[in-house]
């Protein structure tokens, strides 16, 4: 039987039991003298491995927050302890300690992770992030499905390949939940150890790993409440995979998965706050390096790691119809064709969140360059006064007259350059929204675009093709500029 479990990491060698108790580590010792010390007769004996330390204060033994995890700190060489430093004699029996620079902090701890293991985190960090030892002991499967079913010789070519192609959708699974414990129990674990000794509390584990948990959680219960119970079945009865037996999973895909909904609204600022730690932030760096050569990584780099909920969300259409594919009987075909609805449907519903926070963001990014709208220049204090709640022009505001969901996007924009009166013409920039649009003048000190024409709505604007594929004409009605009596008429070609 092949199980797709973290692999365990062996016995851990070079310190003495009660070091490895500090650790709290699956591996303990339990090997004691007749009198219950955990050292032979004589007292401990110290590892070649641990001498390589003896100048560093030793971790502290307790509880809770401080338990086996302190600032590191070098002792003076023994003349110093004796004679005193430069600045003058310190205590004759206490030595004088100077911080370690974090480079090297980080060097040790990682080097100390290495050779004996993630020190045990507090049982909510452990239950917050899915970081555990034993959970994972009903993710096994055997290496092929010949292995359920003994009468696989008998059985017709078609058939066998529908059970292979159930076979990688169930192994494929496996696989996958394994790559997402690579991100908690290395990645968020090893993070969140070096942050309780002060390294590397600048960054954020949540902002670098979202939702990654409740991903871990939504596919152990898929697997324990659908695709489990179907391997069950095999294996008890020694016949086939049967398709049909997923369909009431698979059915409620969208409830099953709406986690997926948030992670894949903040993938890309995961990603670019992932790159922007390991271009700015050299310890951070270290550390990744540090979790991308570790043997639990399987060589996962931290974007590839990043990125594997969206490709596996993405993957489930074309394995449920590899197996369609391969499927010949209409029960089997008629559960396998709503299955793909059901899944299909939930990915469009994601990719419409995911566009609608695009096109939020770029609404937002548009309206933080708009400047101020002055309606005309105030003759006085009672005019200004009068005009100020006219002045205001809220981009994030509903859209007038359409339904909820209908939100307002910026289509387009661009430098165009208007005829105004008889001779004159005049640079302006151009904000082209769903319901909108804004004619603006931009300002050289300020990185913003001034209002200098009033709002145009699209019943307003009439819009020609062009022979060059990315040009088009637009034809509006404005109000001439020295007055707001009578109408002047500009013709403007902008570039996609």
């Amino acid at each position: 039987m092949q199980t797709f479990a973290l692999p365990d990491d062996g016995p851990l060698q070079g310190l003495v039991a009660s070091r490895i108790e500090t650790y709290g580590g699956r591996h303990r010792a339990t090997t004691q003298n007749p009198a219950g010390s955990l050292y032979p007769r004589g007292g401990p004996v110290l590892d070649p491995s641990r001498r390589r330390f003896q100048d560093y204060v030793p971790f502290a033994k307790g509880s809770g927050q401080v338990r086996g995890l302190s600032p590191l700190k070098l002792r003076e060489p023994e003349h110093e302890k004796r004679h005193g430093g430069h600045l003058g004699a310190g205590p004759p029996h206490s030595p004088k300690l100077k911080e370690v620079p974090k480079a090297q902090q980080l060097e040790m701890r990682l080097h100390t992770f290495s050779m004996f293991g993630m020190p045990r985190l507090p049982p909510e960090d452990r239950q917050h992030w899915e970081i555990g030892e034993g959970t994972d002991s009903c993710l096994v499967i055997e290496k092929s499905w010949k292995e359920l079913v003994p009468g696989h010789k008998e059985m017709s070519r078609e058939l066998c390949h529908q059970q292979e192609a159930l076979w990688e959708l169930l192994t494929t699974e496996l696989i996958y939940v394994r790559k997402l414990k690579i991100m908690t129990d290395l990645l968020a674990a090893g993070l969140l150890n070096l942050q309780r000794v002060g390294l590397l509390t600048e960054v954020s584990a949540e902002t670098l790993f979202g939702n990654v948990p409740s991903l871990i959680r939504v596919h152990k219960r898929f697997w324990e409440e659908v695709l489990g119970p179907t391997l069950g079945e095999a294996r008890a009865s020694g016949q086939p995979l049967d398709p049909v037996s997923l369909q009431d999973g698979f059915l409620t895909f969208s409830q099953r998965f709406q986690p997926y909904v948030q992670y894949c609204l903040q993938v890309k600022q995961t990603m670019a706050y992932a790159r922007e730690q390991q271009d700015n932030n050299p310890l951070f760096h270290s550390f990744v390096q540090w979790c991308e050569k570790h043997k639990r990584s399987g060589r996962q780099m931290l974007g590839d790691l990043l990125i594997k909920p969206h490709q596996r969300i993405t993957k489930y259409p074309l394995l449920l119809q590899a197996v369609l594919k391969r499927s010949p009987e209409a029960r089997a075909r008629e559960g396998l064709s709503a299955m793909i609805a059901a899944v299909e449907s939930f990915l469009r519903y994601v990719n419409k969140q995911v566009r609608q926070g695009e096109e939020q963001e770029s609404l937002v990014a548009a309206a933080q360059r708009i400047g101020p709208y002055e309606v005309l220049e105030p003759s006085s204090e009672e005019v200004e006064k009068n005009l100020r709640p006219f002045c205001t022009l809220d981009l994030m505001s509903p859209v007038l007259g359409v339904a909820p969901e209908h939100t307002r996007q910026l289509l387009l924009e661009g430098p165009v350059r208007v005829k105004e009166g008889r001779e004159g013409k005049l640079d302006v920039h151009l904000f082209l929204f769903s319901d909108v649009l804004l004619v603006t003048k931009p300002q050289r000190k300020a990185d913003k675009a001034k209002v200098i024409r009033p709002p145009l709505m699209l019943e307003k604007l009439v819009c020609r093709p062009l022979r060059d594929p990315s040009m088009s004409l637009l034809r509006g009605h404005f109000p001439s500029p020295s007055s707001w009596q009578g109408e002047g008429a500009v013709r403007m070609g902008i570039k996609y």
